[in-house]
């Protein structure tokens, strides 16, 4: 499901990769994830400030290393590691604590 900038939908999971970006502009990519440009350009640079909530961990599309998800089933924060990998970083229930857990 698409979120919008300005008016227009995004499926991109993670910042904008292209485009002038300035400083302090903010980013709701496509699972919800929250972003701010910390330094224009083109693309800029950016900062996750929210990470996406999701029901399950993400297993499709493109996904930066690094990006946050808040798993709300499991009740985990995780950082994706790459190859639909995540590292829980925060919480989790027993059934789901693990140091990596794939989709």
């Amino acid at each position: 499901m698409a979120t919008y900038q300005n008016g227009s939908p995004t499926t991109i999971i993670g910042p904008p990769t292209s485009g002038d970006r300035v400083l302090n502009e903010f980013w709701r990519d496509a699972l919800g994830g929250e972003w701010v440009c910390t330094a224009a350009g083109t693309p800029g640079t950016w900062q996750q400030v929210r990470p996406a909530a999701v029901v399950t961990d993400p297993s499709t599309g493109t996904i930066p290393t690094g990006y946050l998800v808040w798993n709300v089933s499991d009740g985990a924060i995780k950082r994706h590691v790459g190859a639909y990998s995540w590292e829980i970083t925060v919480g989790a229930t027993a059934a789901a604590r693990r140091s990596v857990s794939t989709a």
